[in-house]
């Protein structure tokens, strides 16, 4: 396991526990691609990152990583993790808006992350769709 590659991807996600944008983007390289899989939405750059990361608080502004999992090496990242939150804000999806809910949800989620020169360049997000809508009502 790499300490370094370890350590960037931790601090990211406590980054993000902690609502610092910041730090979270410290980890992005300037031209990293993070893509969400199950809804093929591509974020490109630190204007595309602020935009991923905007996507997540906006809805879920007291959301939560727990229980993280950090598998690293060779220059990818595997985190396992629980986002947990209430949908408090307007959820953008590529079929439009959901308003606020005001549901509970616990979603499983993987992230890949690619590292390269301490940073990472591209990320890959996997999460179970079907599940989060119905914990959501939609």
């Amino acid at each position: 396991m790499s300490s370094a590659e370890h350590d960037l991807v931790a601090q990211m996600y406590a980054s993000y526990n902690t609502r610092d944008l910041d730090a979270w983007l410290n980890g992005f390289a300037p031209d990293a691609v993070w893509v969400n899989v199950p809804t093929a939405q591509t974020y490109v750059g630190r204007a595309g990152q602020i935009e991923n990361y905007e996507a997540h608080n906006t809805p879920f502004p007291r959301g939560q990583v727990e229980n993280l999992v950090i598998h690293a090496g060779d220059g990818f990242v595997a985190a396992e993790f629980y986002g947990v939150g209430v949908h408090e804000g307007p959820l953008a999806t590529p079929n439009g808006e959901i308003p606020p809910t005001g549901r509970s949800t616990r979603i499983p989620f993987c992230d890949i992350h690619e590292i390269k020169d301490g940073k990472v360049i591209s990320t890959r997000r996997y999460w179970d769709l079907l599940g989060a809508n119905a914990s959501l009502g939609i």
